[in-house]
């Protein structure tokens, strides 16, 4: 029983420390950061995407070619036209078109033009501005979600690992108790209690029991081990004792002050501070005024012979055009004039006018919905001001209530470990008994298992802090 007890005492005592390359293999194996980075890399496309639909636009078009044959008679007449729009620039827009008609060889053209128009009040470039801002916020993101995946996949394997050094120490516990009632079986066994006897049975049933417990908790454990090894790429052969794969030491790192990082990066007060910019940007995107100026030139402009029975090409006048478009709300007016070259053409104007009431009754309601919206923005973000300064405080007690736990668990694992020594040579001189040697390995175990679970909880607690807040510029860094 002796040889039994000496034997299952020395079990978790782990072999050379390997968590960093256990944690590597980890993440490398796990699905959703490979998830998430292609995500990214998506996101990067569509950013470029909208880059390029919201830049500078070119439309070429050669119209619909016509073709027409009677007798010895033949006409072409074909539509070009091309436009360039620069929405970035308060959307200027320059257009070209013409109708091309050959008759017999005869060059019957007509209103060829050039135009420029620009938006001198308009919504197209704040709608422009939204649009880039949403992609390059996807873009981020996405590349937020990639980089604490990398922490939280972190996370997830010390908290395993964490689970596996509890269960090691929970047998450490139970191997105490077991070399107390063991000495409790051999004080009944000197006082000469008969193995008949109750009192004899039941000390050495709870020995037996003692036993068993440790057996199940470590075949339990091994099993637990070989499901964590498979996550990081080792082998774990049947057998194998949790000696041979927990590490013995866990990478040692700074604790991380939360007030470290800056208010506003802290995660919910800067997704708040987002939501109510973008929204304000959408407010004023949505103009109850807008105003439009076009100018161009047109050769041989239709318009200009209207009132003549004689529409002959040598009778169209060039013009110079002039518009000007606005819209209030519900309301829109058009103007426009075509300014014959000829002196003996008259200026053709143009005037239009649209009226659509409901407009001008949900534009009210709508301004009441902006305000109540912008009310419940505020709130969000007043709200993720409280968050902010509770986890200070949360994370500031848990940081100290670890760190209290580190340094004492550490202070005494070193005075367990003096009183082992002393104990072992004591037990090699026959001074104690084996029991008395047992017990002090078997605490130095504990809390050699308590410093190493301390350790794991460090680094979580750190990576959940930086969970907390946007970490950009480490992104950069990083890449």
């Amino acid at each position: 029983m002796k040889r039994f007890i000496l034997k299952s005492a020395f079990l978790f005592v782990a072999a050379a420390g390997f968590a960093q390359t256990m944690l590597e293999s980890y993440l490398q194996n796990d699905l959703e950061l490979k998830r998430l980075s292609l995500e990214y890399q998506k996101s990067q496309i569509s950013t470029k995407k909208t880059g390029i639909e919201n830049g500078v636009s070119v439309e070429l078009s050669s119209g619909t070619a016509k073709f027409q044959f009677s007798g010895d008679s033949t006409s072409v007449q074909v539509s070009p036209s091309v436009s360039v729009g620069v929405p970035q620039a308060s959307n200027l827009t320059f257009k070209a078109s013409s109708t091309l008609k050959i008759v017999d060889g005869e060059n019957n053209s007509s209103d060829s033009s050039v135009s420029l128009g620009v938006d001198i009040i308009s919504i197209t470039t704040l709608n422009r501005t939204i649009s880039l801002k949403k992609a390059a916020r996807t873009e981020l993101e996405a590349r937020r979600a990639l980089q604490n995946r990398a922490l939280e996949a972190e996370k997830e394997f010390y908290n395993e690992l964490k689970t596996l050094f509890n269960s090691a120490s929970t047998i450490v516990s139970k191997q105490k108790d077991l070399y107390d009632d063991t000495i409790s079986f051999d004080e009944i066994k000197a006082k000469g209690y008969s193995a008949s006897s109750s009192k004899y049975r039941q000390a050495q049933m709870k020995v037996l029991s003692d036993q068993h417990e440790i057996e199940t908790e470590i075949r339990t454990l091994e099993h637990d081990c070989a499901v964590f090894a498979s996550k990081c790429s080792i082998i774990f052969e049947p057998g194998t004792h949790p000696k041979d794969f927990l590490p013995d030491e866990i990478p040692q790192t700074e604790a991380v002050d939360i007030l470290s990082f800056a208010k506003s990066d802290y995660t919910k007060i800067e997704s708040a501070q987002y939501a109510h910019e973008l929204a304000e940007l959408q407010r004023r995107a949505d103009k109850d005024f807008t105003l439009t100026a076009n100018g161009g030139y047109t050769l041989k402009n239709s318009n200009t012979s209207f009132n003549s029975s004689n529409t002959s090409n040598s009778e169209k006048s060039d013009t110079v055009d002039v518009g000007i478009n606005a819209t209030w709300q519900g309301l829109t007016l058009g103007a426009g004039a075509n300014i014959p070259i000829a002196s003996t053409e008259d200026t053709v104007y143009t005037l239009s006018a649209t009226l659509k009431p409901n407009t001008f009754r949900t534009k009210r309601l709508t301004k009441q919905e902006y305000q109540l919206t912008e009310e419940q923005e505020n709130i969000s973000i007043q709200s993720a001001e409280d968050n902010y300064y509770t986890d200070v405080v949360d994370k500031q007690t848990e940081l100290e209530a670890i760190l209290w736990s580190k340094k004492t668990n550490g202070e005494t694992f070193d005075l367990w470990d003096t009183l082992e020594k002393d104990e072992k040579r004591w037990l090699d001189e026959g001074l104690v008994k084996e029991s008395e040697y047992l017990n002090a390995f078997a605490n130095k175990e504990l809390y050699r298992l308590k410093s190493l679970i301390n350790d794991i909880e460090l680094i979580i607690y750190n990576n959940t802090t930086k969970l907390l807040f946007c970490r950009d510029s480490e992104f950069q860094e990083e890449a």
